[in-house]
Formats: C-alpha cells, sequence, structure tokens
C-alpha cells in the first residue's frame, strides 16, 4: 500500500507541476485556456470553474493544457511567437523549481543520511597486524570516528600511534604506513542499502535488506570480498544470500557501464542524519539543483553516444514506479531525493527538439520569429504528426524494455 500511495503522489506532483508551470503562463500572457488535465482520458473526475474544466485522467502518463482557440478571448494566433515559447518553457521550468523546492526542504528540513563506514578491521590479513573486530580509536591522539576520517589521519601522518579497541580493552601500538597503501579493509557486513532498479542485482531478485553470504559457493564476509569478486568479472555469478531467515540464490551477470563494472548494489551502513541552518539549506539546494541538471545534460549525451548502454538503462513508466515504490520504502529523505531527480529528468527530457514535446514546440516558435510570420498550418501538422510517430517508436521501445523486465526478472 506504501509503494501505491508513493508512487501516485510522486508522479502526480511531477506532473501537477509541469502543467501548472503552463497553465500560469498562458493565463499570463494572455490565452483562456479550456482544460486542465492531469493524466489522459477517460477521465475519472471533471470539474469546471470559470471558463476553464479541471480533469483527471485514468491514463497517469503525463497531462495537458489546452489552450481555448474560440472566439472568446485571445486565439492563439494573436499571441506573439515570444509569448507562446515562455508558455511552452514554463513547464519545464516549473519542475526545475519544483527540483530546488524539494531539495531545499531535504537539506533545511528533512535533513539527508550521511552513511558511516566504522573504522573496525574486517579481515586478519592487514598491515597494522589487527584483528577481525579491532577498532582504531585515534590515530596519534586525534580521534576517530569512521574509516575515512582514520584513512585521512593516516594519509597525512603515516608514522605514529594507534589506539586500537578490542574485546581485551584497549592497548597503544606503533604503526608505518607505505605511502597509498590500504591499513585493513573495514568490517562492513553485505546488508543490500539499495538494488538500484533496471540494473542486473535488481533483475535478477536481489532486494534491499537482503544479506549475501556466497558467491558461486565461495563464503563472503565484507562488503570489500563481493566488491572484489563482482567488479573482476562480467561472467554469471551464483549468488547466495538471506532474506526474512530464509536462503535463496540468483544468478547476477555484471555489466560494465561507463568503464566500471557494476552489479548495481549499495552496502547498508550506518548513517547519521545532518540538516542545514535555512540561509545555508536554500543556497545549497539552489546549487544542487543546477549541478543536478548539468548532470543530467552530460550524463544524457554520453548515453547517446552509446546507444547500447541507452537501452540498457532506458525505463519507462513501470521502472520508474519500481524506482519511486523502493525509495519511499528506504525512507523520506530518499524518495523526495528520487522525486526531485524525476522531475530534473522530465524537464531536460521535454526541453529536447522533438516535435510536440516542449522544446519541439518552441524550436517551431522560434521559426516563426525568425520567417515573421506564421508556419503554414500544413506544415506544423505534419511535424507534429512525425514527432507523434517519434515519441510512439520511443514509448514502444521503452514499454517492451520495461515488460522485458518483469518477464525475464527471475525471483
Amino acid at each position: 500500500m506504501l509503494s501505491v500511495v508513493a508512487i501516485i503522489f510522486g508522479l502526480g506532483v511531477i506532473v501537477l507541476f509541469h502543467e501548472t508551470g503552463h497553465f500560469l503562463m498562458a493565463k499570463a500572457v494572455g490565452l483562456d485556456v479550456s482544460r486542465f488535465s492531469i493524466g489522459f482520458p477517460p477521465f475519472v473526475l471533471r470539474k469546471k470553474f470559470g471558463d476553464t474544466e479541471y480533469c483527471i485522467g485514468a491514463i497517469p502518463l503525463g497531462g495537458y493544457v489546452k489552450v481555448n482557440l474560440g472566439t472568446t478571448g485571445d486565439t492563439v494566433e494573436n499571441i506573439s511567437w515570444f509569448k507562446r515559447s515562455l508558455v511552452a518553457l514554463a513547464g519545464p521550468f516549473a519542475n526545475l523549481v519544483l527540483t530546488a523546492f524539494i531539495l531545499i526542504l531535504i537539506f533545511g528540513v528533512v535533513g539527508w543520511d550521511i552513511s558511516i563506514s566504522p573504522a573496525i578491521a574486517g579481515n586478519s590479513d592487514n598491515l597494522l597486524g589487527l584483528g577481525v573486530g579491532d577498532t582504531v580509536l585515534s590515530v596519534n591522539g586525534t580521534p576517530v570516528t569512521d574509516y575515512f576520517g582514520m584513512l585521512n589521519e593516516l594519509i597525512e601522518n603515516p608514522e605514529g600511534t594507534l589506539l586500537i579497541g578490542s574485546d581485551l580493552g584497549r592497548k597503544e601500538v606503533e604503526f608505518s604506513l607505505p605511502p597509498d597503501s590500504i591499513p585493513f579493509h573495514p568490517l562492513v557486513p553485505i546488508v543490500i542499502g539499495e538494488s538500484i532498479v533496471g540494473l542486473p542485482a535488481y533483475e535478477s531478485g536481489i532486494r534491499a535488506g537482503d544479506s549475501i553470504t556466497a558467491i558461486d559457493g565461495r563464503s563472503v564476509a565484507i562488503w570489500y570480498d563481493y566488491q572484489e569478486i563482482v567488479t573482476s568479472t562480467t561472467d554469471e555469478l551464483a549468488i547466495t544470500f538471506y532474506r526474512d531467515g530464509i536462503k535463496d540464490t540468483v544468478f547476477v551477470t555484471p555489466h560494465e557501464y561507463d568503464g566500471h563494472i557494476i552489479s548495481g548494489v549499495t552496502v547498508q551502513l550506518p548513517s547519521e542524519r545532518v540538516k542545514l541552518p535555512p540561509a545555508e539549506a536554500f543556497v545549497e539546494g539552489l546549487i544542487a539543483t543546477g549541478r543536478g541538471a548539468v548532470g543530467v545534460c552530460s550524463t544524457l549525451i554520453q548515453l547517446i553516444k552509446k546507444p547500447a548502454e541507452l537501452a540498457e538503462s532506458s525505463g519507462g513508466p513501470i521502472y520508474v514506479a519500481e524506482t519511486l515504490g523502493q525509495q519511499a520504502r528506504s525512507g523520506l529523505p530518499s524518495y523526495l531525493w528520487t522525486i526531485a531527480s524525476i522531475s530534473l529528468a522530465i524537464m531536460i527530457f521535454n526541453l529536447l527538439p522533438i516535435p510536440i514535446l516542449d522544446g519541439g514546440q518552441i524550436v517551431i516558435l522560434i521559426c516563426e520569429g525568425i520567417r515573421g510570420k506564421p508556419i503554414s498550418k500544413k506544415h506544423v501538422q505534419i511535424i507534429q504528426q512525425t514527432g507523434m510517430i517519434l515519441i510512439l517508436m520511443i514509448f514502444v521501445l521503452i514499454m517492451f524494455k520495461d515488460i522485458s523486465r518483469l518477464v525475464t526478472r527471475v525471483r
């Protein structure tokens, strides 16, 4: 039930903001809006206020704002190409505003979780001679609270004294480490924190909370063991795990993505929730939104250059729904972050210069402005039909990929 509510709410908010952006800008430039719809027909709810009919459609794949082409008020042709471009741009801009609002909310109100990797030895064959479970408490008198903080201290001071805590009490040991060495691997059990939708581990049936104990019959105890095996091969691996006390085995084939071999999981770590003061949260939210937009564009460009990876990583409504559902179970910060990410992705997608998308409409309107007169309705119709065919082809391919994942998934 939680997943269903999370999916409906998440997608609903994203679509509502997008269409509200179009609606408000249309009103601002003098256009009458005859219909404002969240979802597509058949409609489950219709209510008219003033000159606008507000609807909720049964097909939750987006929404639309229908501009009045009648004689009451201004028609589309009477509004300049620049103002109509603003209407087309307002939807994606609203998604950008939503992303910024959510990130500011996370940074300043909800908080976000910072993972803490313990400075506890997980392997006995280490350079410090520690036993499994021994904890580094300080380096040269400087207290350390996590593994990476300890590494920073050791990099700055590769010789000195460590304070070690163990079952036998506390003791001081002297150390001297070679440059760029790893003193030990932390004691991090292989409990899955997130299994990313669409990647090999998720498609094979591994989920958040699963505790992995063996790979190809070889026992693995810490996260490093898992990474060492999985990131070194693209062959099929038999991964044994426990879920709710029940032992199971699935077959995962890691694949190469952006030069790295991955299975698509993260490890569950202790975490600390932090928040920023309001002013800092506002600034950080805006900065994160900008970085996110650049990151999405960069990733999209890279994927377009690599069609195989684009096809592998693409996902449609089912993919998005599964992602929202899983993140909702991971906690409010993860869920809100996912909504912000999807909103940003939808903004970028809608700005692509494909007819019937906002970006395509903007290109047509700019051409109209350069020409100094409207493009003929016949040519606009041909362009829009071409765009519709292209979008339908993309949609069919994405849905095929979604359904293929469901059909071939091993649970």
